[in-house]
C-alpha cells in the first residue's frame, strides 16, 4: 500500500493521483495514455472542465449536505446564478441558469420518489473514502453514499437519457449507459475495495440511483450485482494494469490517441499520410501510432 497519505485536502490532488489508482484515472489511460501521463507530469490540464461534470457535482454536492451544496454555490456563484444589478436594489440573485434550474427539477424527482427518498435516508456516510488493493497497486475510491448496516453502496448518475443506447465499435452492438461509461467496472472496483476493507468474503451490494435530464426527469433505481461480471472486470483490470504501472514509472513511452484535445494541441505532423490512414482499421497501423517520449523519466520524479 503506498506510504502517502490521502486527506479530505489532497483527495483529488496530482499526488494522490501518482501514488494511487481510481477509477477515473484507470478509464482516462483506456483513452489516452499520453494525456494522463502529461497531467500526472503537471504539464497539462484540460483548458477547462466539461458542462456534465460541473453538472454532476452540483448534484452530487446537494445530497452530500446542505453545508457541502451552500459551500459548492458560493464557490461557483456566477456560474449557477444568474444576477440583475439597478442603481435602487443594486446586485440581486434573478434565478438560476437553464442547466441548474433542471438539476434542481431533477433533485425535486429524487425527494420526492418513495423508493428513492428512503434509499437516500438509509443510515449511512455521504462521499466516504476507502483504499484497497487490486492487481498489485494501491487504489482509492469515494462512494457518494455507503450504508455499512447491509454493506450497501449508492451511487448517484445523471444522464441524458436512461434510456439511450450507444453504439460498441468493439461488439458492434448497441449498449446502455451502464456499459458506455463504464459502471460496472467502477461497481466491480468499489466492491471489491469493500470487501477487502470489511474483511468480507462476498461482495456489498452496488445501486445507482439515476436520474435523466429529460422534461419531466426519467428516474430509476438499479442494482448492478452481477458476481460474475464484476469477476471479470477485475481480471480485465489485473491484466492492464502492469503496462500503466510502466507508464508511470517511465519503464514505457504512452501512446497517443491523436484525436484527444492533449494530441490535437501537441500535435507534430513528421509525414504526409494515405487518406485512407483515416479508417478505423489503418488507425492502429504501427506507423500511425505516435508516443511521448520522457527519456525514462518516471512521473514519481515530478513530485
Amino acid at each position: 500500500m503506498s506510504s502517502f497519505q490521502l486527506t479530505d485536502d489532497n483527495y483529488y490532488s496530482r499526488e494522490a493521483d501518482i501514488h494511487y489508482m481510481s477509477c477515473s484515472q484507470y478509464q482516462a489511460f483506456q483513452k489516452c495514455e499520453a494525456a494522463e501521463i502529461a497531467k500526472l507530469r503537471g504539464i497539462w490540464e484540460p483548458e477547462q472542465q466539461s458542462d456534465a461534470l460541473f453538472q454532476g457535482q452540483y448534484f452530487h454536492a446537494y445530497f452530500e449536505s446542505p453545508e457541502a451544496f451552500e459551500k459548492f454555490c458560493n464557490e461557483n456563484f456566477d456560474k449557477i446564478y444568474k444576477t440583475k444589478t439597478t442603481k435602487s436594489r443594486g446586485t440581486e440573485v434573478i434565478g438560476k441558469y437553464a442547466p441548474f434550474e433542471k438539476l434542481d427539477e431533477m433533485i425535486q424527482a429524487v425527494l420526492n420518489d418513495p423508493l428513492m427518498f428512503q434509499i437516500i435516508s438509509w443510515p449511512g456516510e455521504n462521499e466516504k473514502p476507502m483504499i484497497g488493493e487490486i492487481g498489485g497497486i494501491a487504489w482509492r475510491m469515494k462512494m457518494d453514499k455507503y450504508c455499512p448496516s447491509g454493506r450497501r453502496i449508492i451511487d448517484y448518475k445523471t444522464s441524458t437519457n436512461l434510456r439511450e443506447l450507444f453504439y460498441n465499435p468493439i461488439t458492434k452492438t448497441r449498449q446502455t449507459f451502464v456499459e458506455e461509461f463504464g459502471y460496472l467496472m467502477r461497481a466491480a472496483v468499489y466492491g471489491e475495495i469493500e470487501k477487502q476493507n470489511v474483511g468480507a468474503d462476498n461482495f456489498p451490494t452496488f445501486i445507482i440511483l439515476g436520474v435523466s435530464k429529460q422534461t419531466p426527469p426519467d428516474k430509476e433505481v438499479f442494482l448492478l450485482n452481477d458476481e460474475t461480471r464484476w469477476n471479470l472486470e477485475l481480471e480485465n483490470i489485473k491484466m492492464k494494469i502492469p503496462h500503466i504501472q510502466r507508464l508511470k514509472n517511465g519503464e514505457e513511452n504512452p501512446r497517443r490517441c491523436g484525436e484527444c484535445e492533449y494530441c490535437r494541441r501537441t500535435k507534430q505532423l513528421h509525414r504526409f499520410k494515405m487518406y485512407t490512414d483515416l479508417m478505423p482499421e489503418f488507425r492502429n497501423d504501427p506507423d500511425n501510432v505516435e508516443y511521448d517520449d520522457y527519456g525514462g523519466t518516471s512521473v514519481f520524479d515530478t513530485l
